[in-house]
């Protein structure tokens, strides 16, 4: 076995604490870009998302990434857009087709208080 000087060890211990500190500054670069690319996936997702939903139709699907991106929590804006009812549709409605010229038995009691069934 060979011994090495206090000096060749001690230039040792600087060369390996100093590609540490690199290694740990490019994981630490990388983790960002990731968590970046993660959340303009989110962004994207979520743009799509109010496109089919009718959500600010304003908006170009540009328009509404660049809008989320500004976002300062994408998740509270994601359970909105998952909440939020497709738009231009209308549930629980009367179309004005079906009913015909005779008015409804109700609007017919409301009007003169007889039972019409």
């Amino acid at each position: 076995m060979q011994k090495i000087s206090s000096k060749d060890a001690s230039a040792l211990l600087k060369q390996a604490g100093a590609s540490i500190r690199h290694l740990v500054e490019e994981n630490q670069q990388l983790k960002e870009k990731l968590a970046n690319q993660d959340r303009d996936r989110r962004i994207v997702k979520l743009a799509q998302e109010m496109e089919e939903k009718g959500l600010n139709n304003e908006l170009t699907l540009a328009e509404k990434v660049a809008h989320l991106r500004k976002a300062p929590n994408l998740e509270v804006t994601e359970q909105a857009v998952k909440i939020a009812s497709v738009q231009g549709r209308v549930i629980g409605g009367i179309d004005p087709d079906e009913l015909g010229n005779s008015p409804h038995p109700f609007e017919t009691f409301i009007e003169t208080g007889e039972d019409v069934r």
